[in-house]
């Protein structure tokens, strides 16, 4: 079982019949449709759902305005949105949008990711990957387990500096630290995680498009998975400017 985004496309709709239209167009895709397995099927259940800080961003000039799908512009029967930051929606026409203010904000965090580990490593002994005591597992699984693997690459006092971070909630290290080698991460290139922070700033795993039609990063193992988000960036923002968006978190 997993979660994950779909970027969902609409015709014009206003907010308070963005649910029902939302409904009709993810209905397809619900793998309960019927008793046996659906290898069209998606998902279980879904909820229109953003977040503060990754919600989408709103045109300065158009903040305010009542065709965005906000707490206020959709009625608490229909759908239970939470109330959002400055210039943050759930979605609404293209044209009102700044997709590109949202890229931008999610380099800005990756910098600012950066810099607070790059702060932790100036504190801390250095930290060795996961990998590394992997290894010494699978070179002898019976003197060391997984478990003696998991065990000491956390006891990493800057290891455990980043999970202790997570759980309290800081503001730079989210919970995917806690499943997720922060060592391993912080070892890619940077400026390629700045690229791909741009690549996945607007649309979700998923994409659904106007025409009704499901794609998504997984569907073709064959297809380089950056493919699917270099096809439903441009989808984006090709389309007409009344055309409604909103991010839906799906479960599988």
């Amino acid at each position: 079982m997993t979660k994950f985004f779909a970027t969902v496309c609409l015709p014009p709709t206003p907010p308070r019949k963005v649910p029902q239209a939302v409904a009709a167009i993810m209905a397809p895709y619900n793998s309960e449709l019927t008793e046996e397995w659906r290898p069209d099927g998606h998902w279980d259940w879904w909820a229109i759902h953003s977040g503060t800080g990754s919600a989408y961003l709103v045109l300065p000039q158009h903040d305010g305005d009542r065709r965005l799908v906000t707490a206020k512009s959709v009625p608490r029967r229909k759908a239970k949105l939470d109330a959002l930051g400055p210039l943050e929606c759930h979605g609404g026409p293209r044209g009102l949008l700044d997709f590109d203010g949202m890229r931008n904000r999610a380099v800005r965090a990756e910098d600012d990711l950066l810099a607070a580990w790059t702060e932790l490593t100036a504190t801390h002994p250095p930290a060795r990957p996961f990998t590394d005591f992997l290894a010494r597992h699978e070179a002898d699984p019976e003197k060391y387990s997984r478990s003696d693997a998991k065990a000491d690459h956390l006891a990493q006092p800057l290891v455990q500096e980043v999970a202790q971070r997570a759980v309290r909630g800081d503001p730079h290290f989210g919970t995917s630290f806690l499943l997720n080698d922060p060592v391993a991460y912080f070892a890619h290139d940077h400026e390629e995680v700045r690229r791909w922070a741009v690549r996945v700033a607007v649309p979700g795993f998923a994409l659904v498009a106007l025409d009704g039609s499901w794609t998504d990063a997984g569907m073709d193992p064959e297809t380089d998975t950056d493919d699917h988000w270099d096809r439903a960036n441009r989808y984006l923002d090709d389309l007409d400017g009344e055309a409604v968006v909103v991010n839906v978190l799906c479960h599988c």
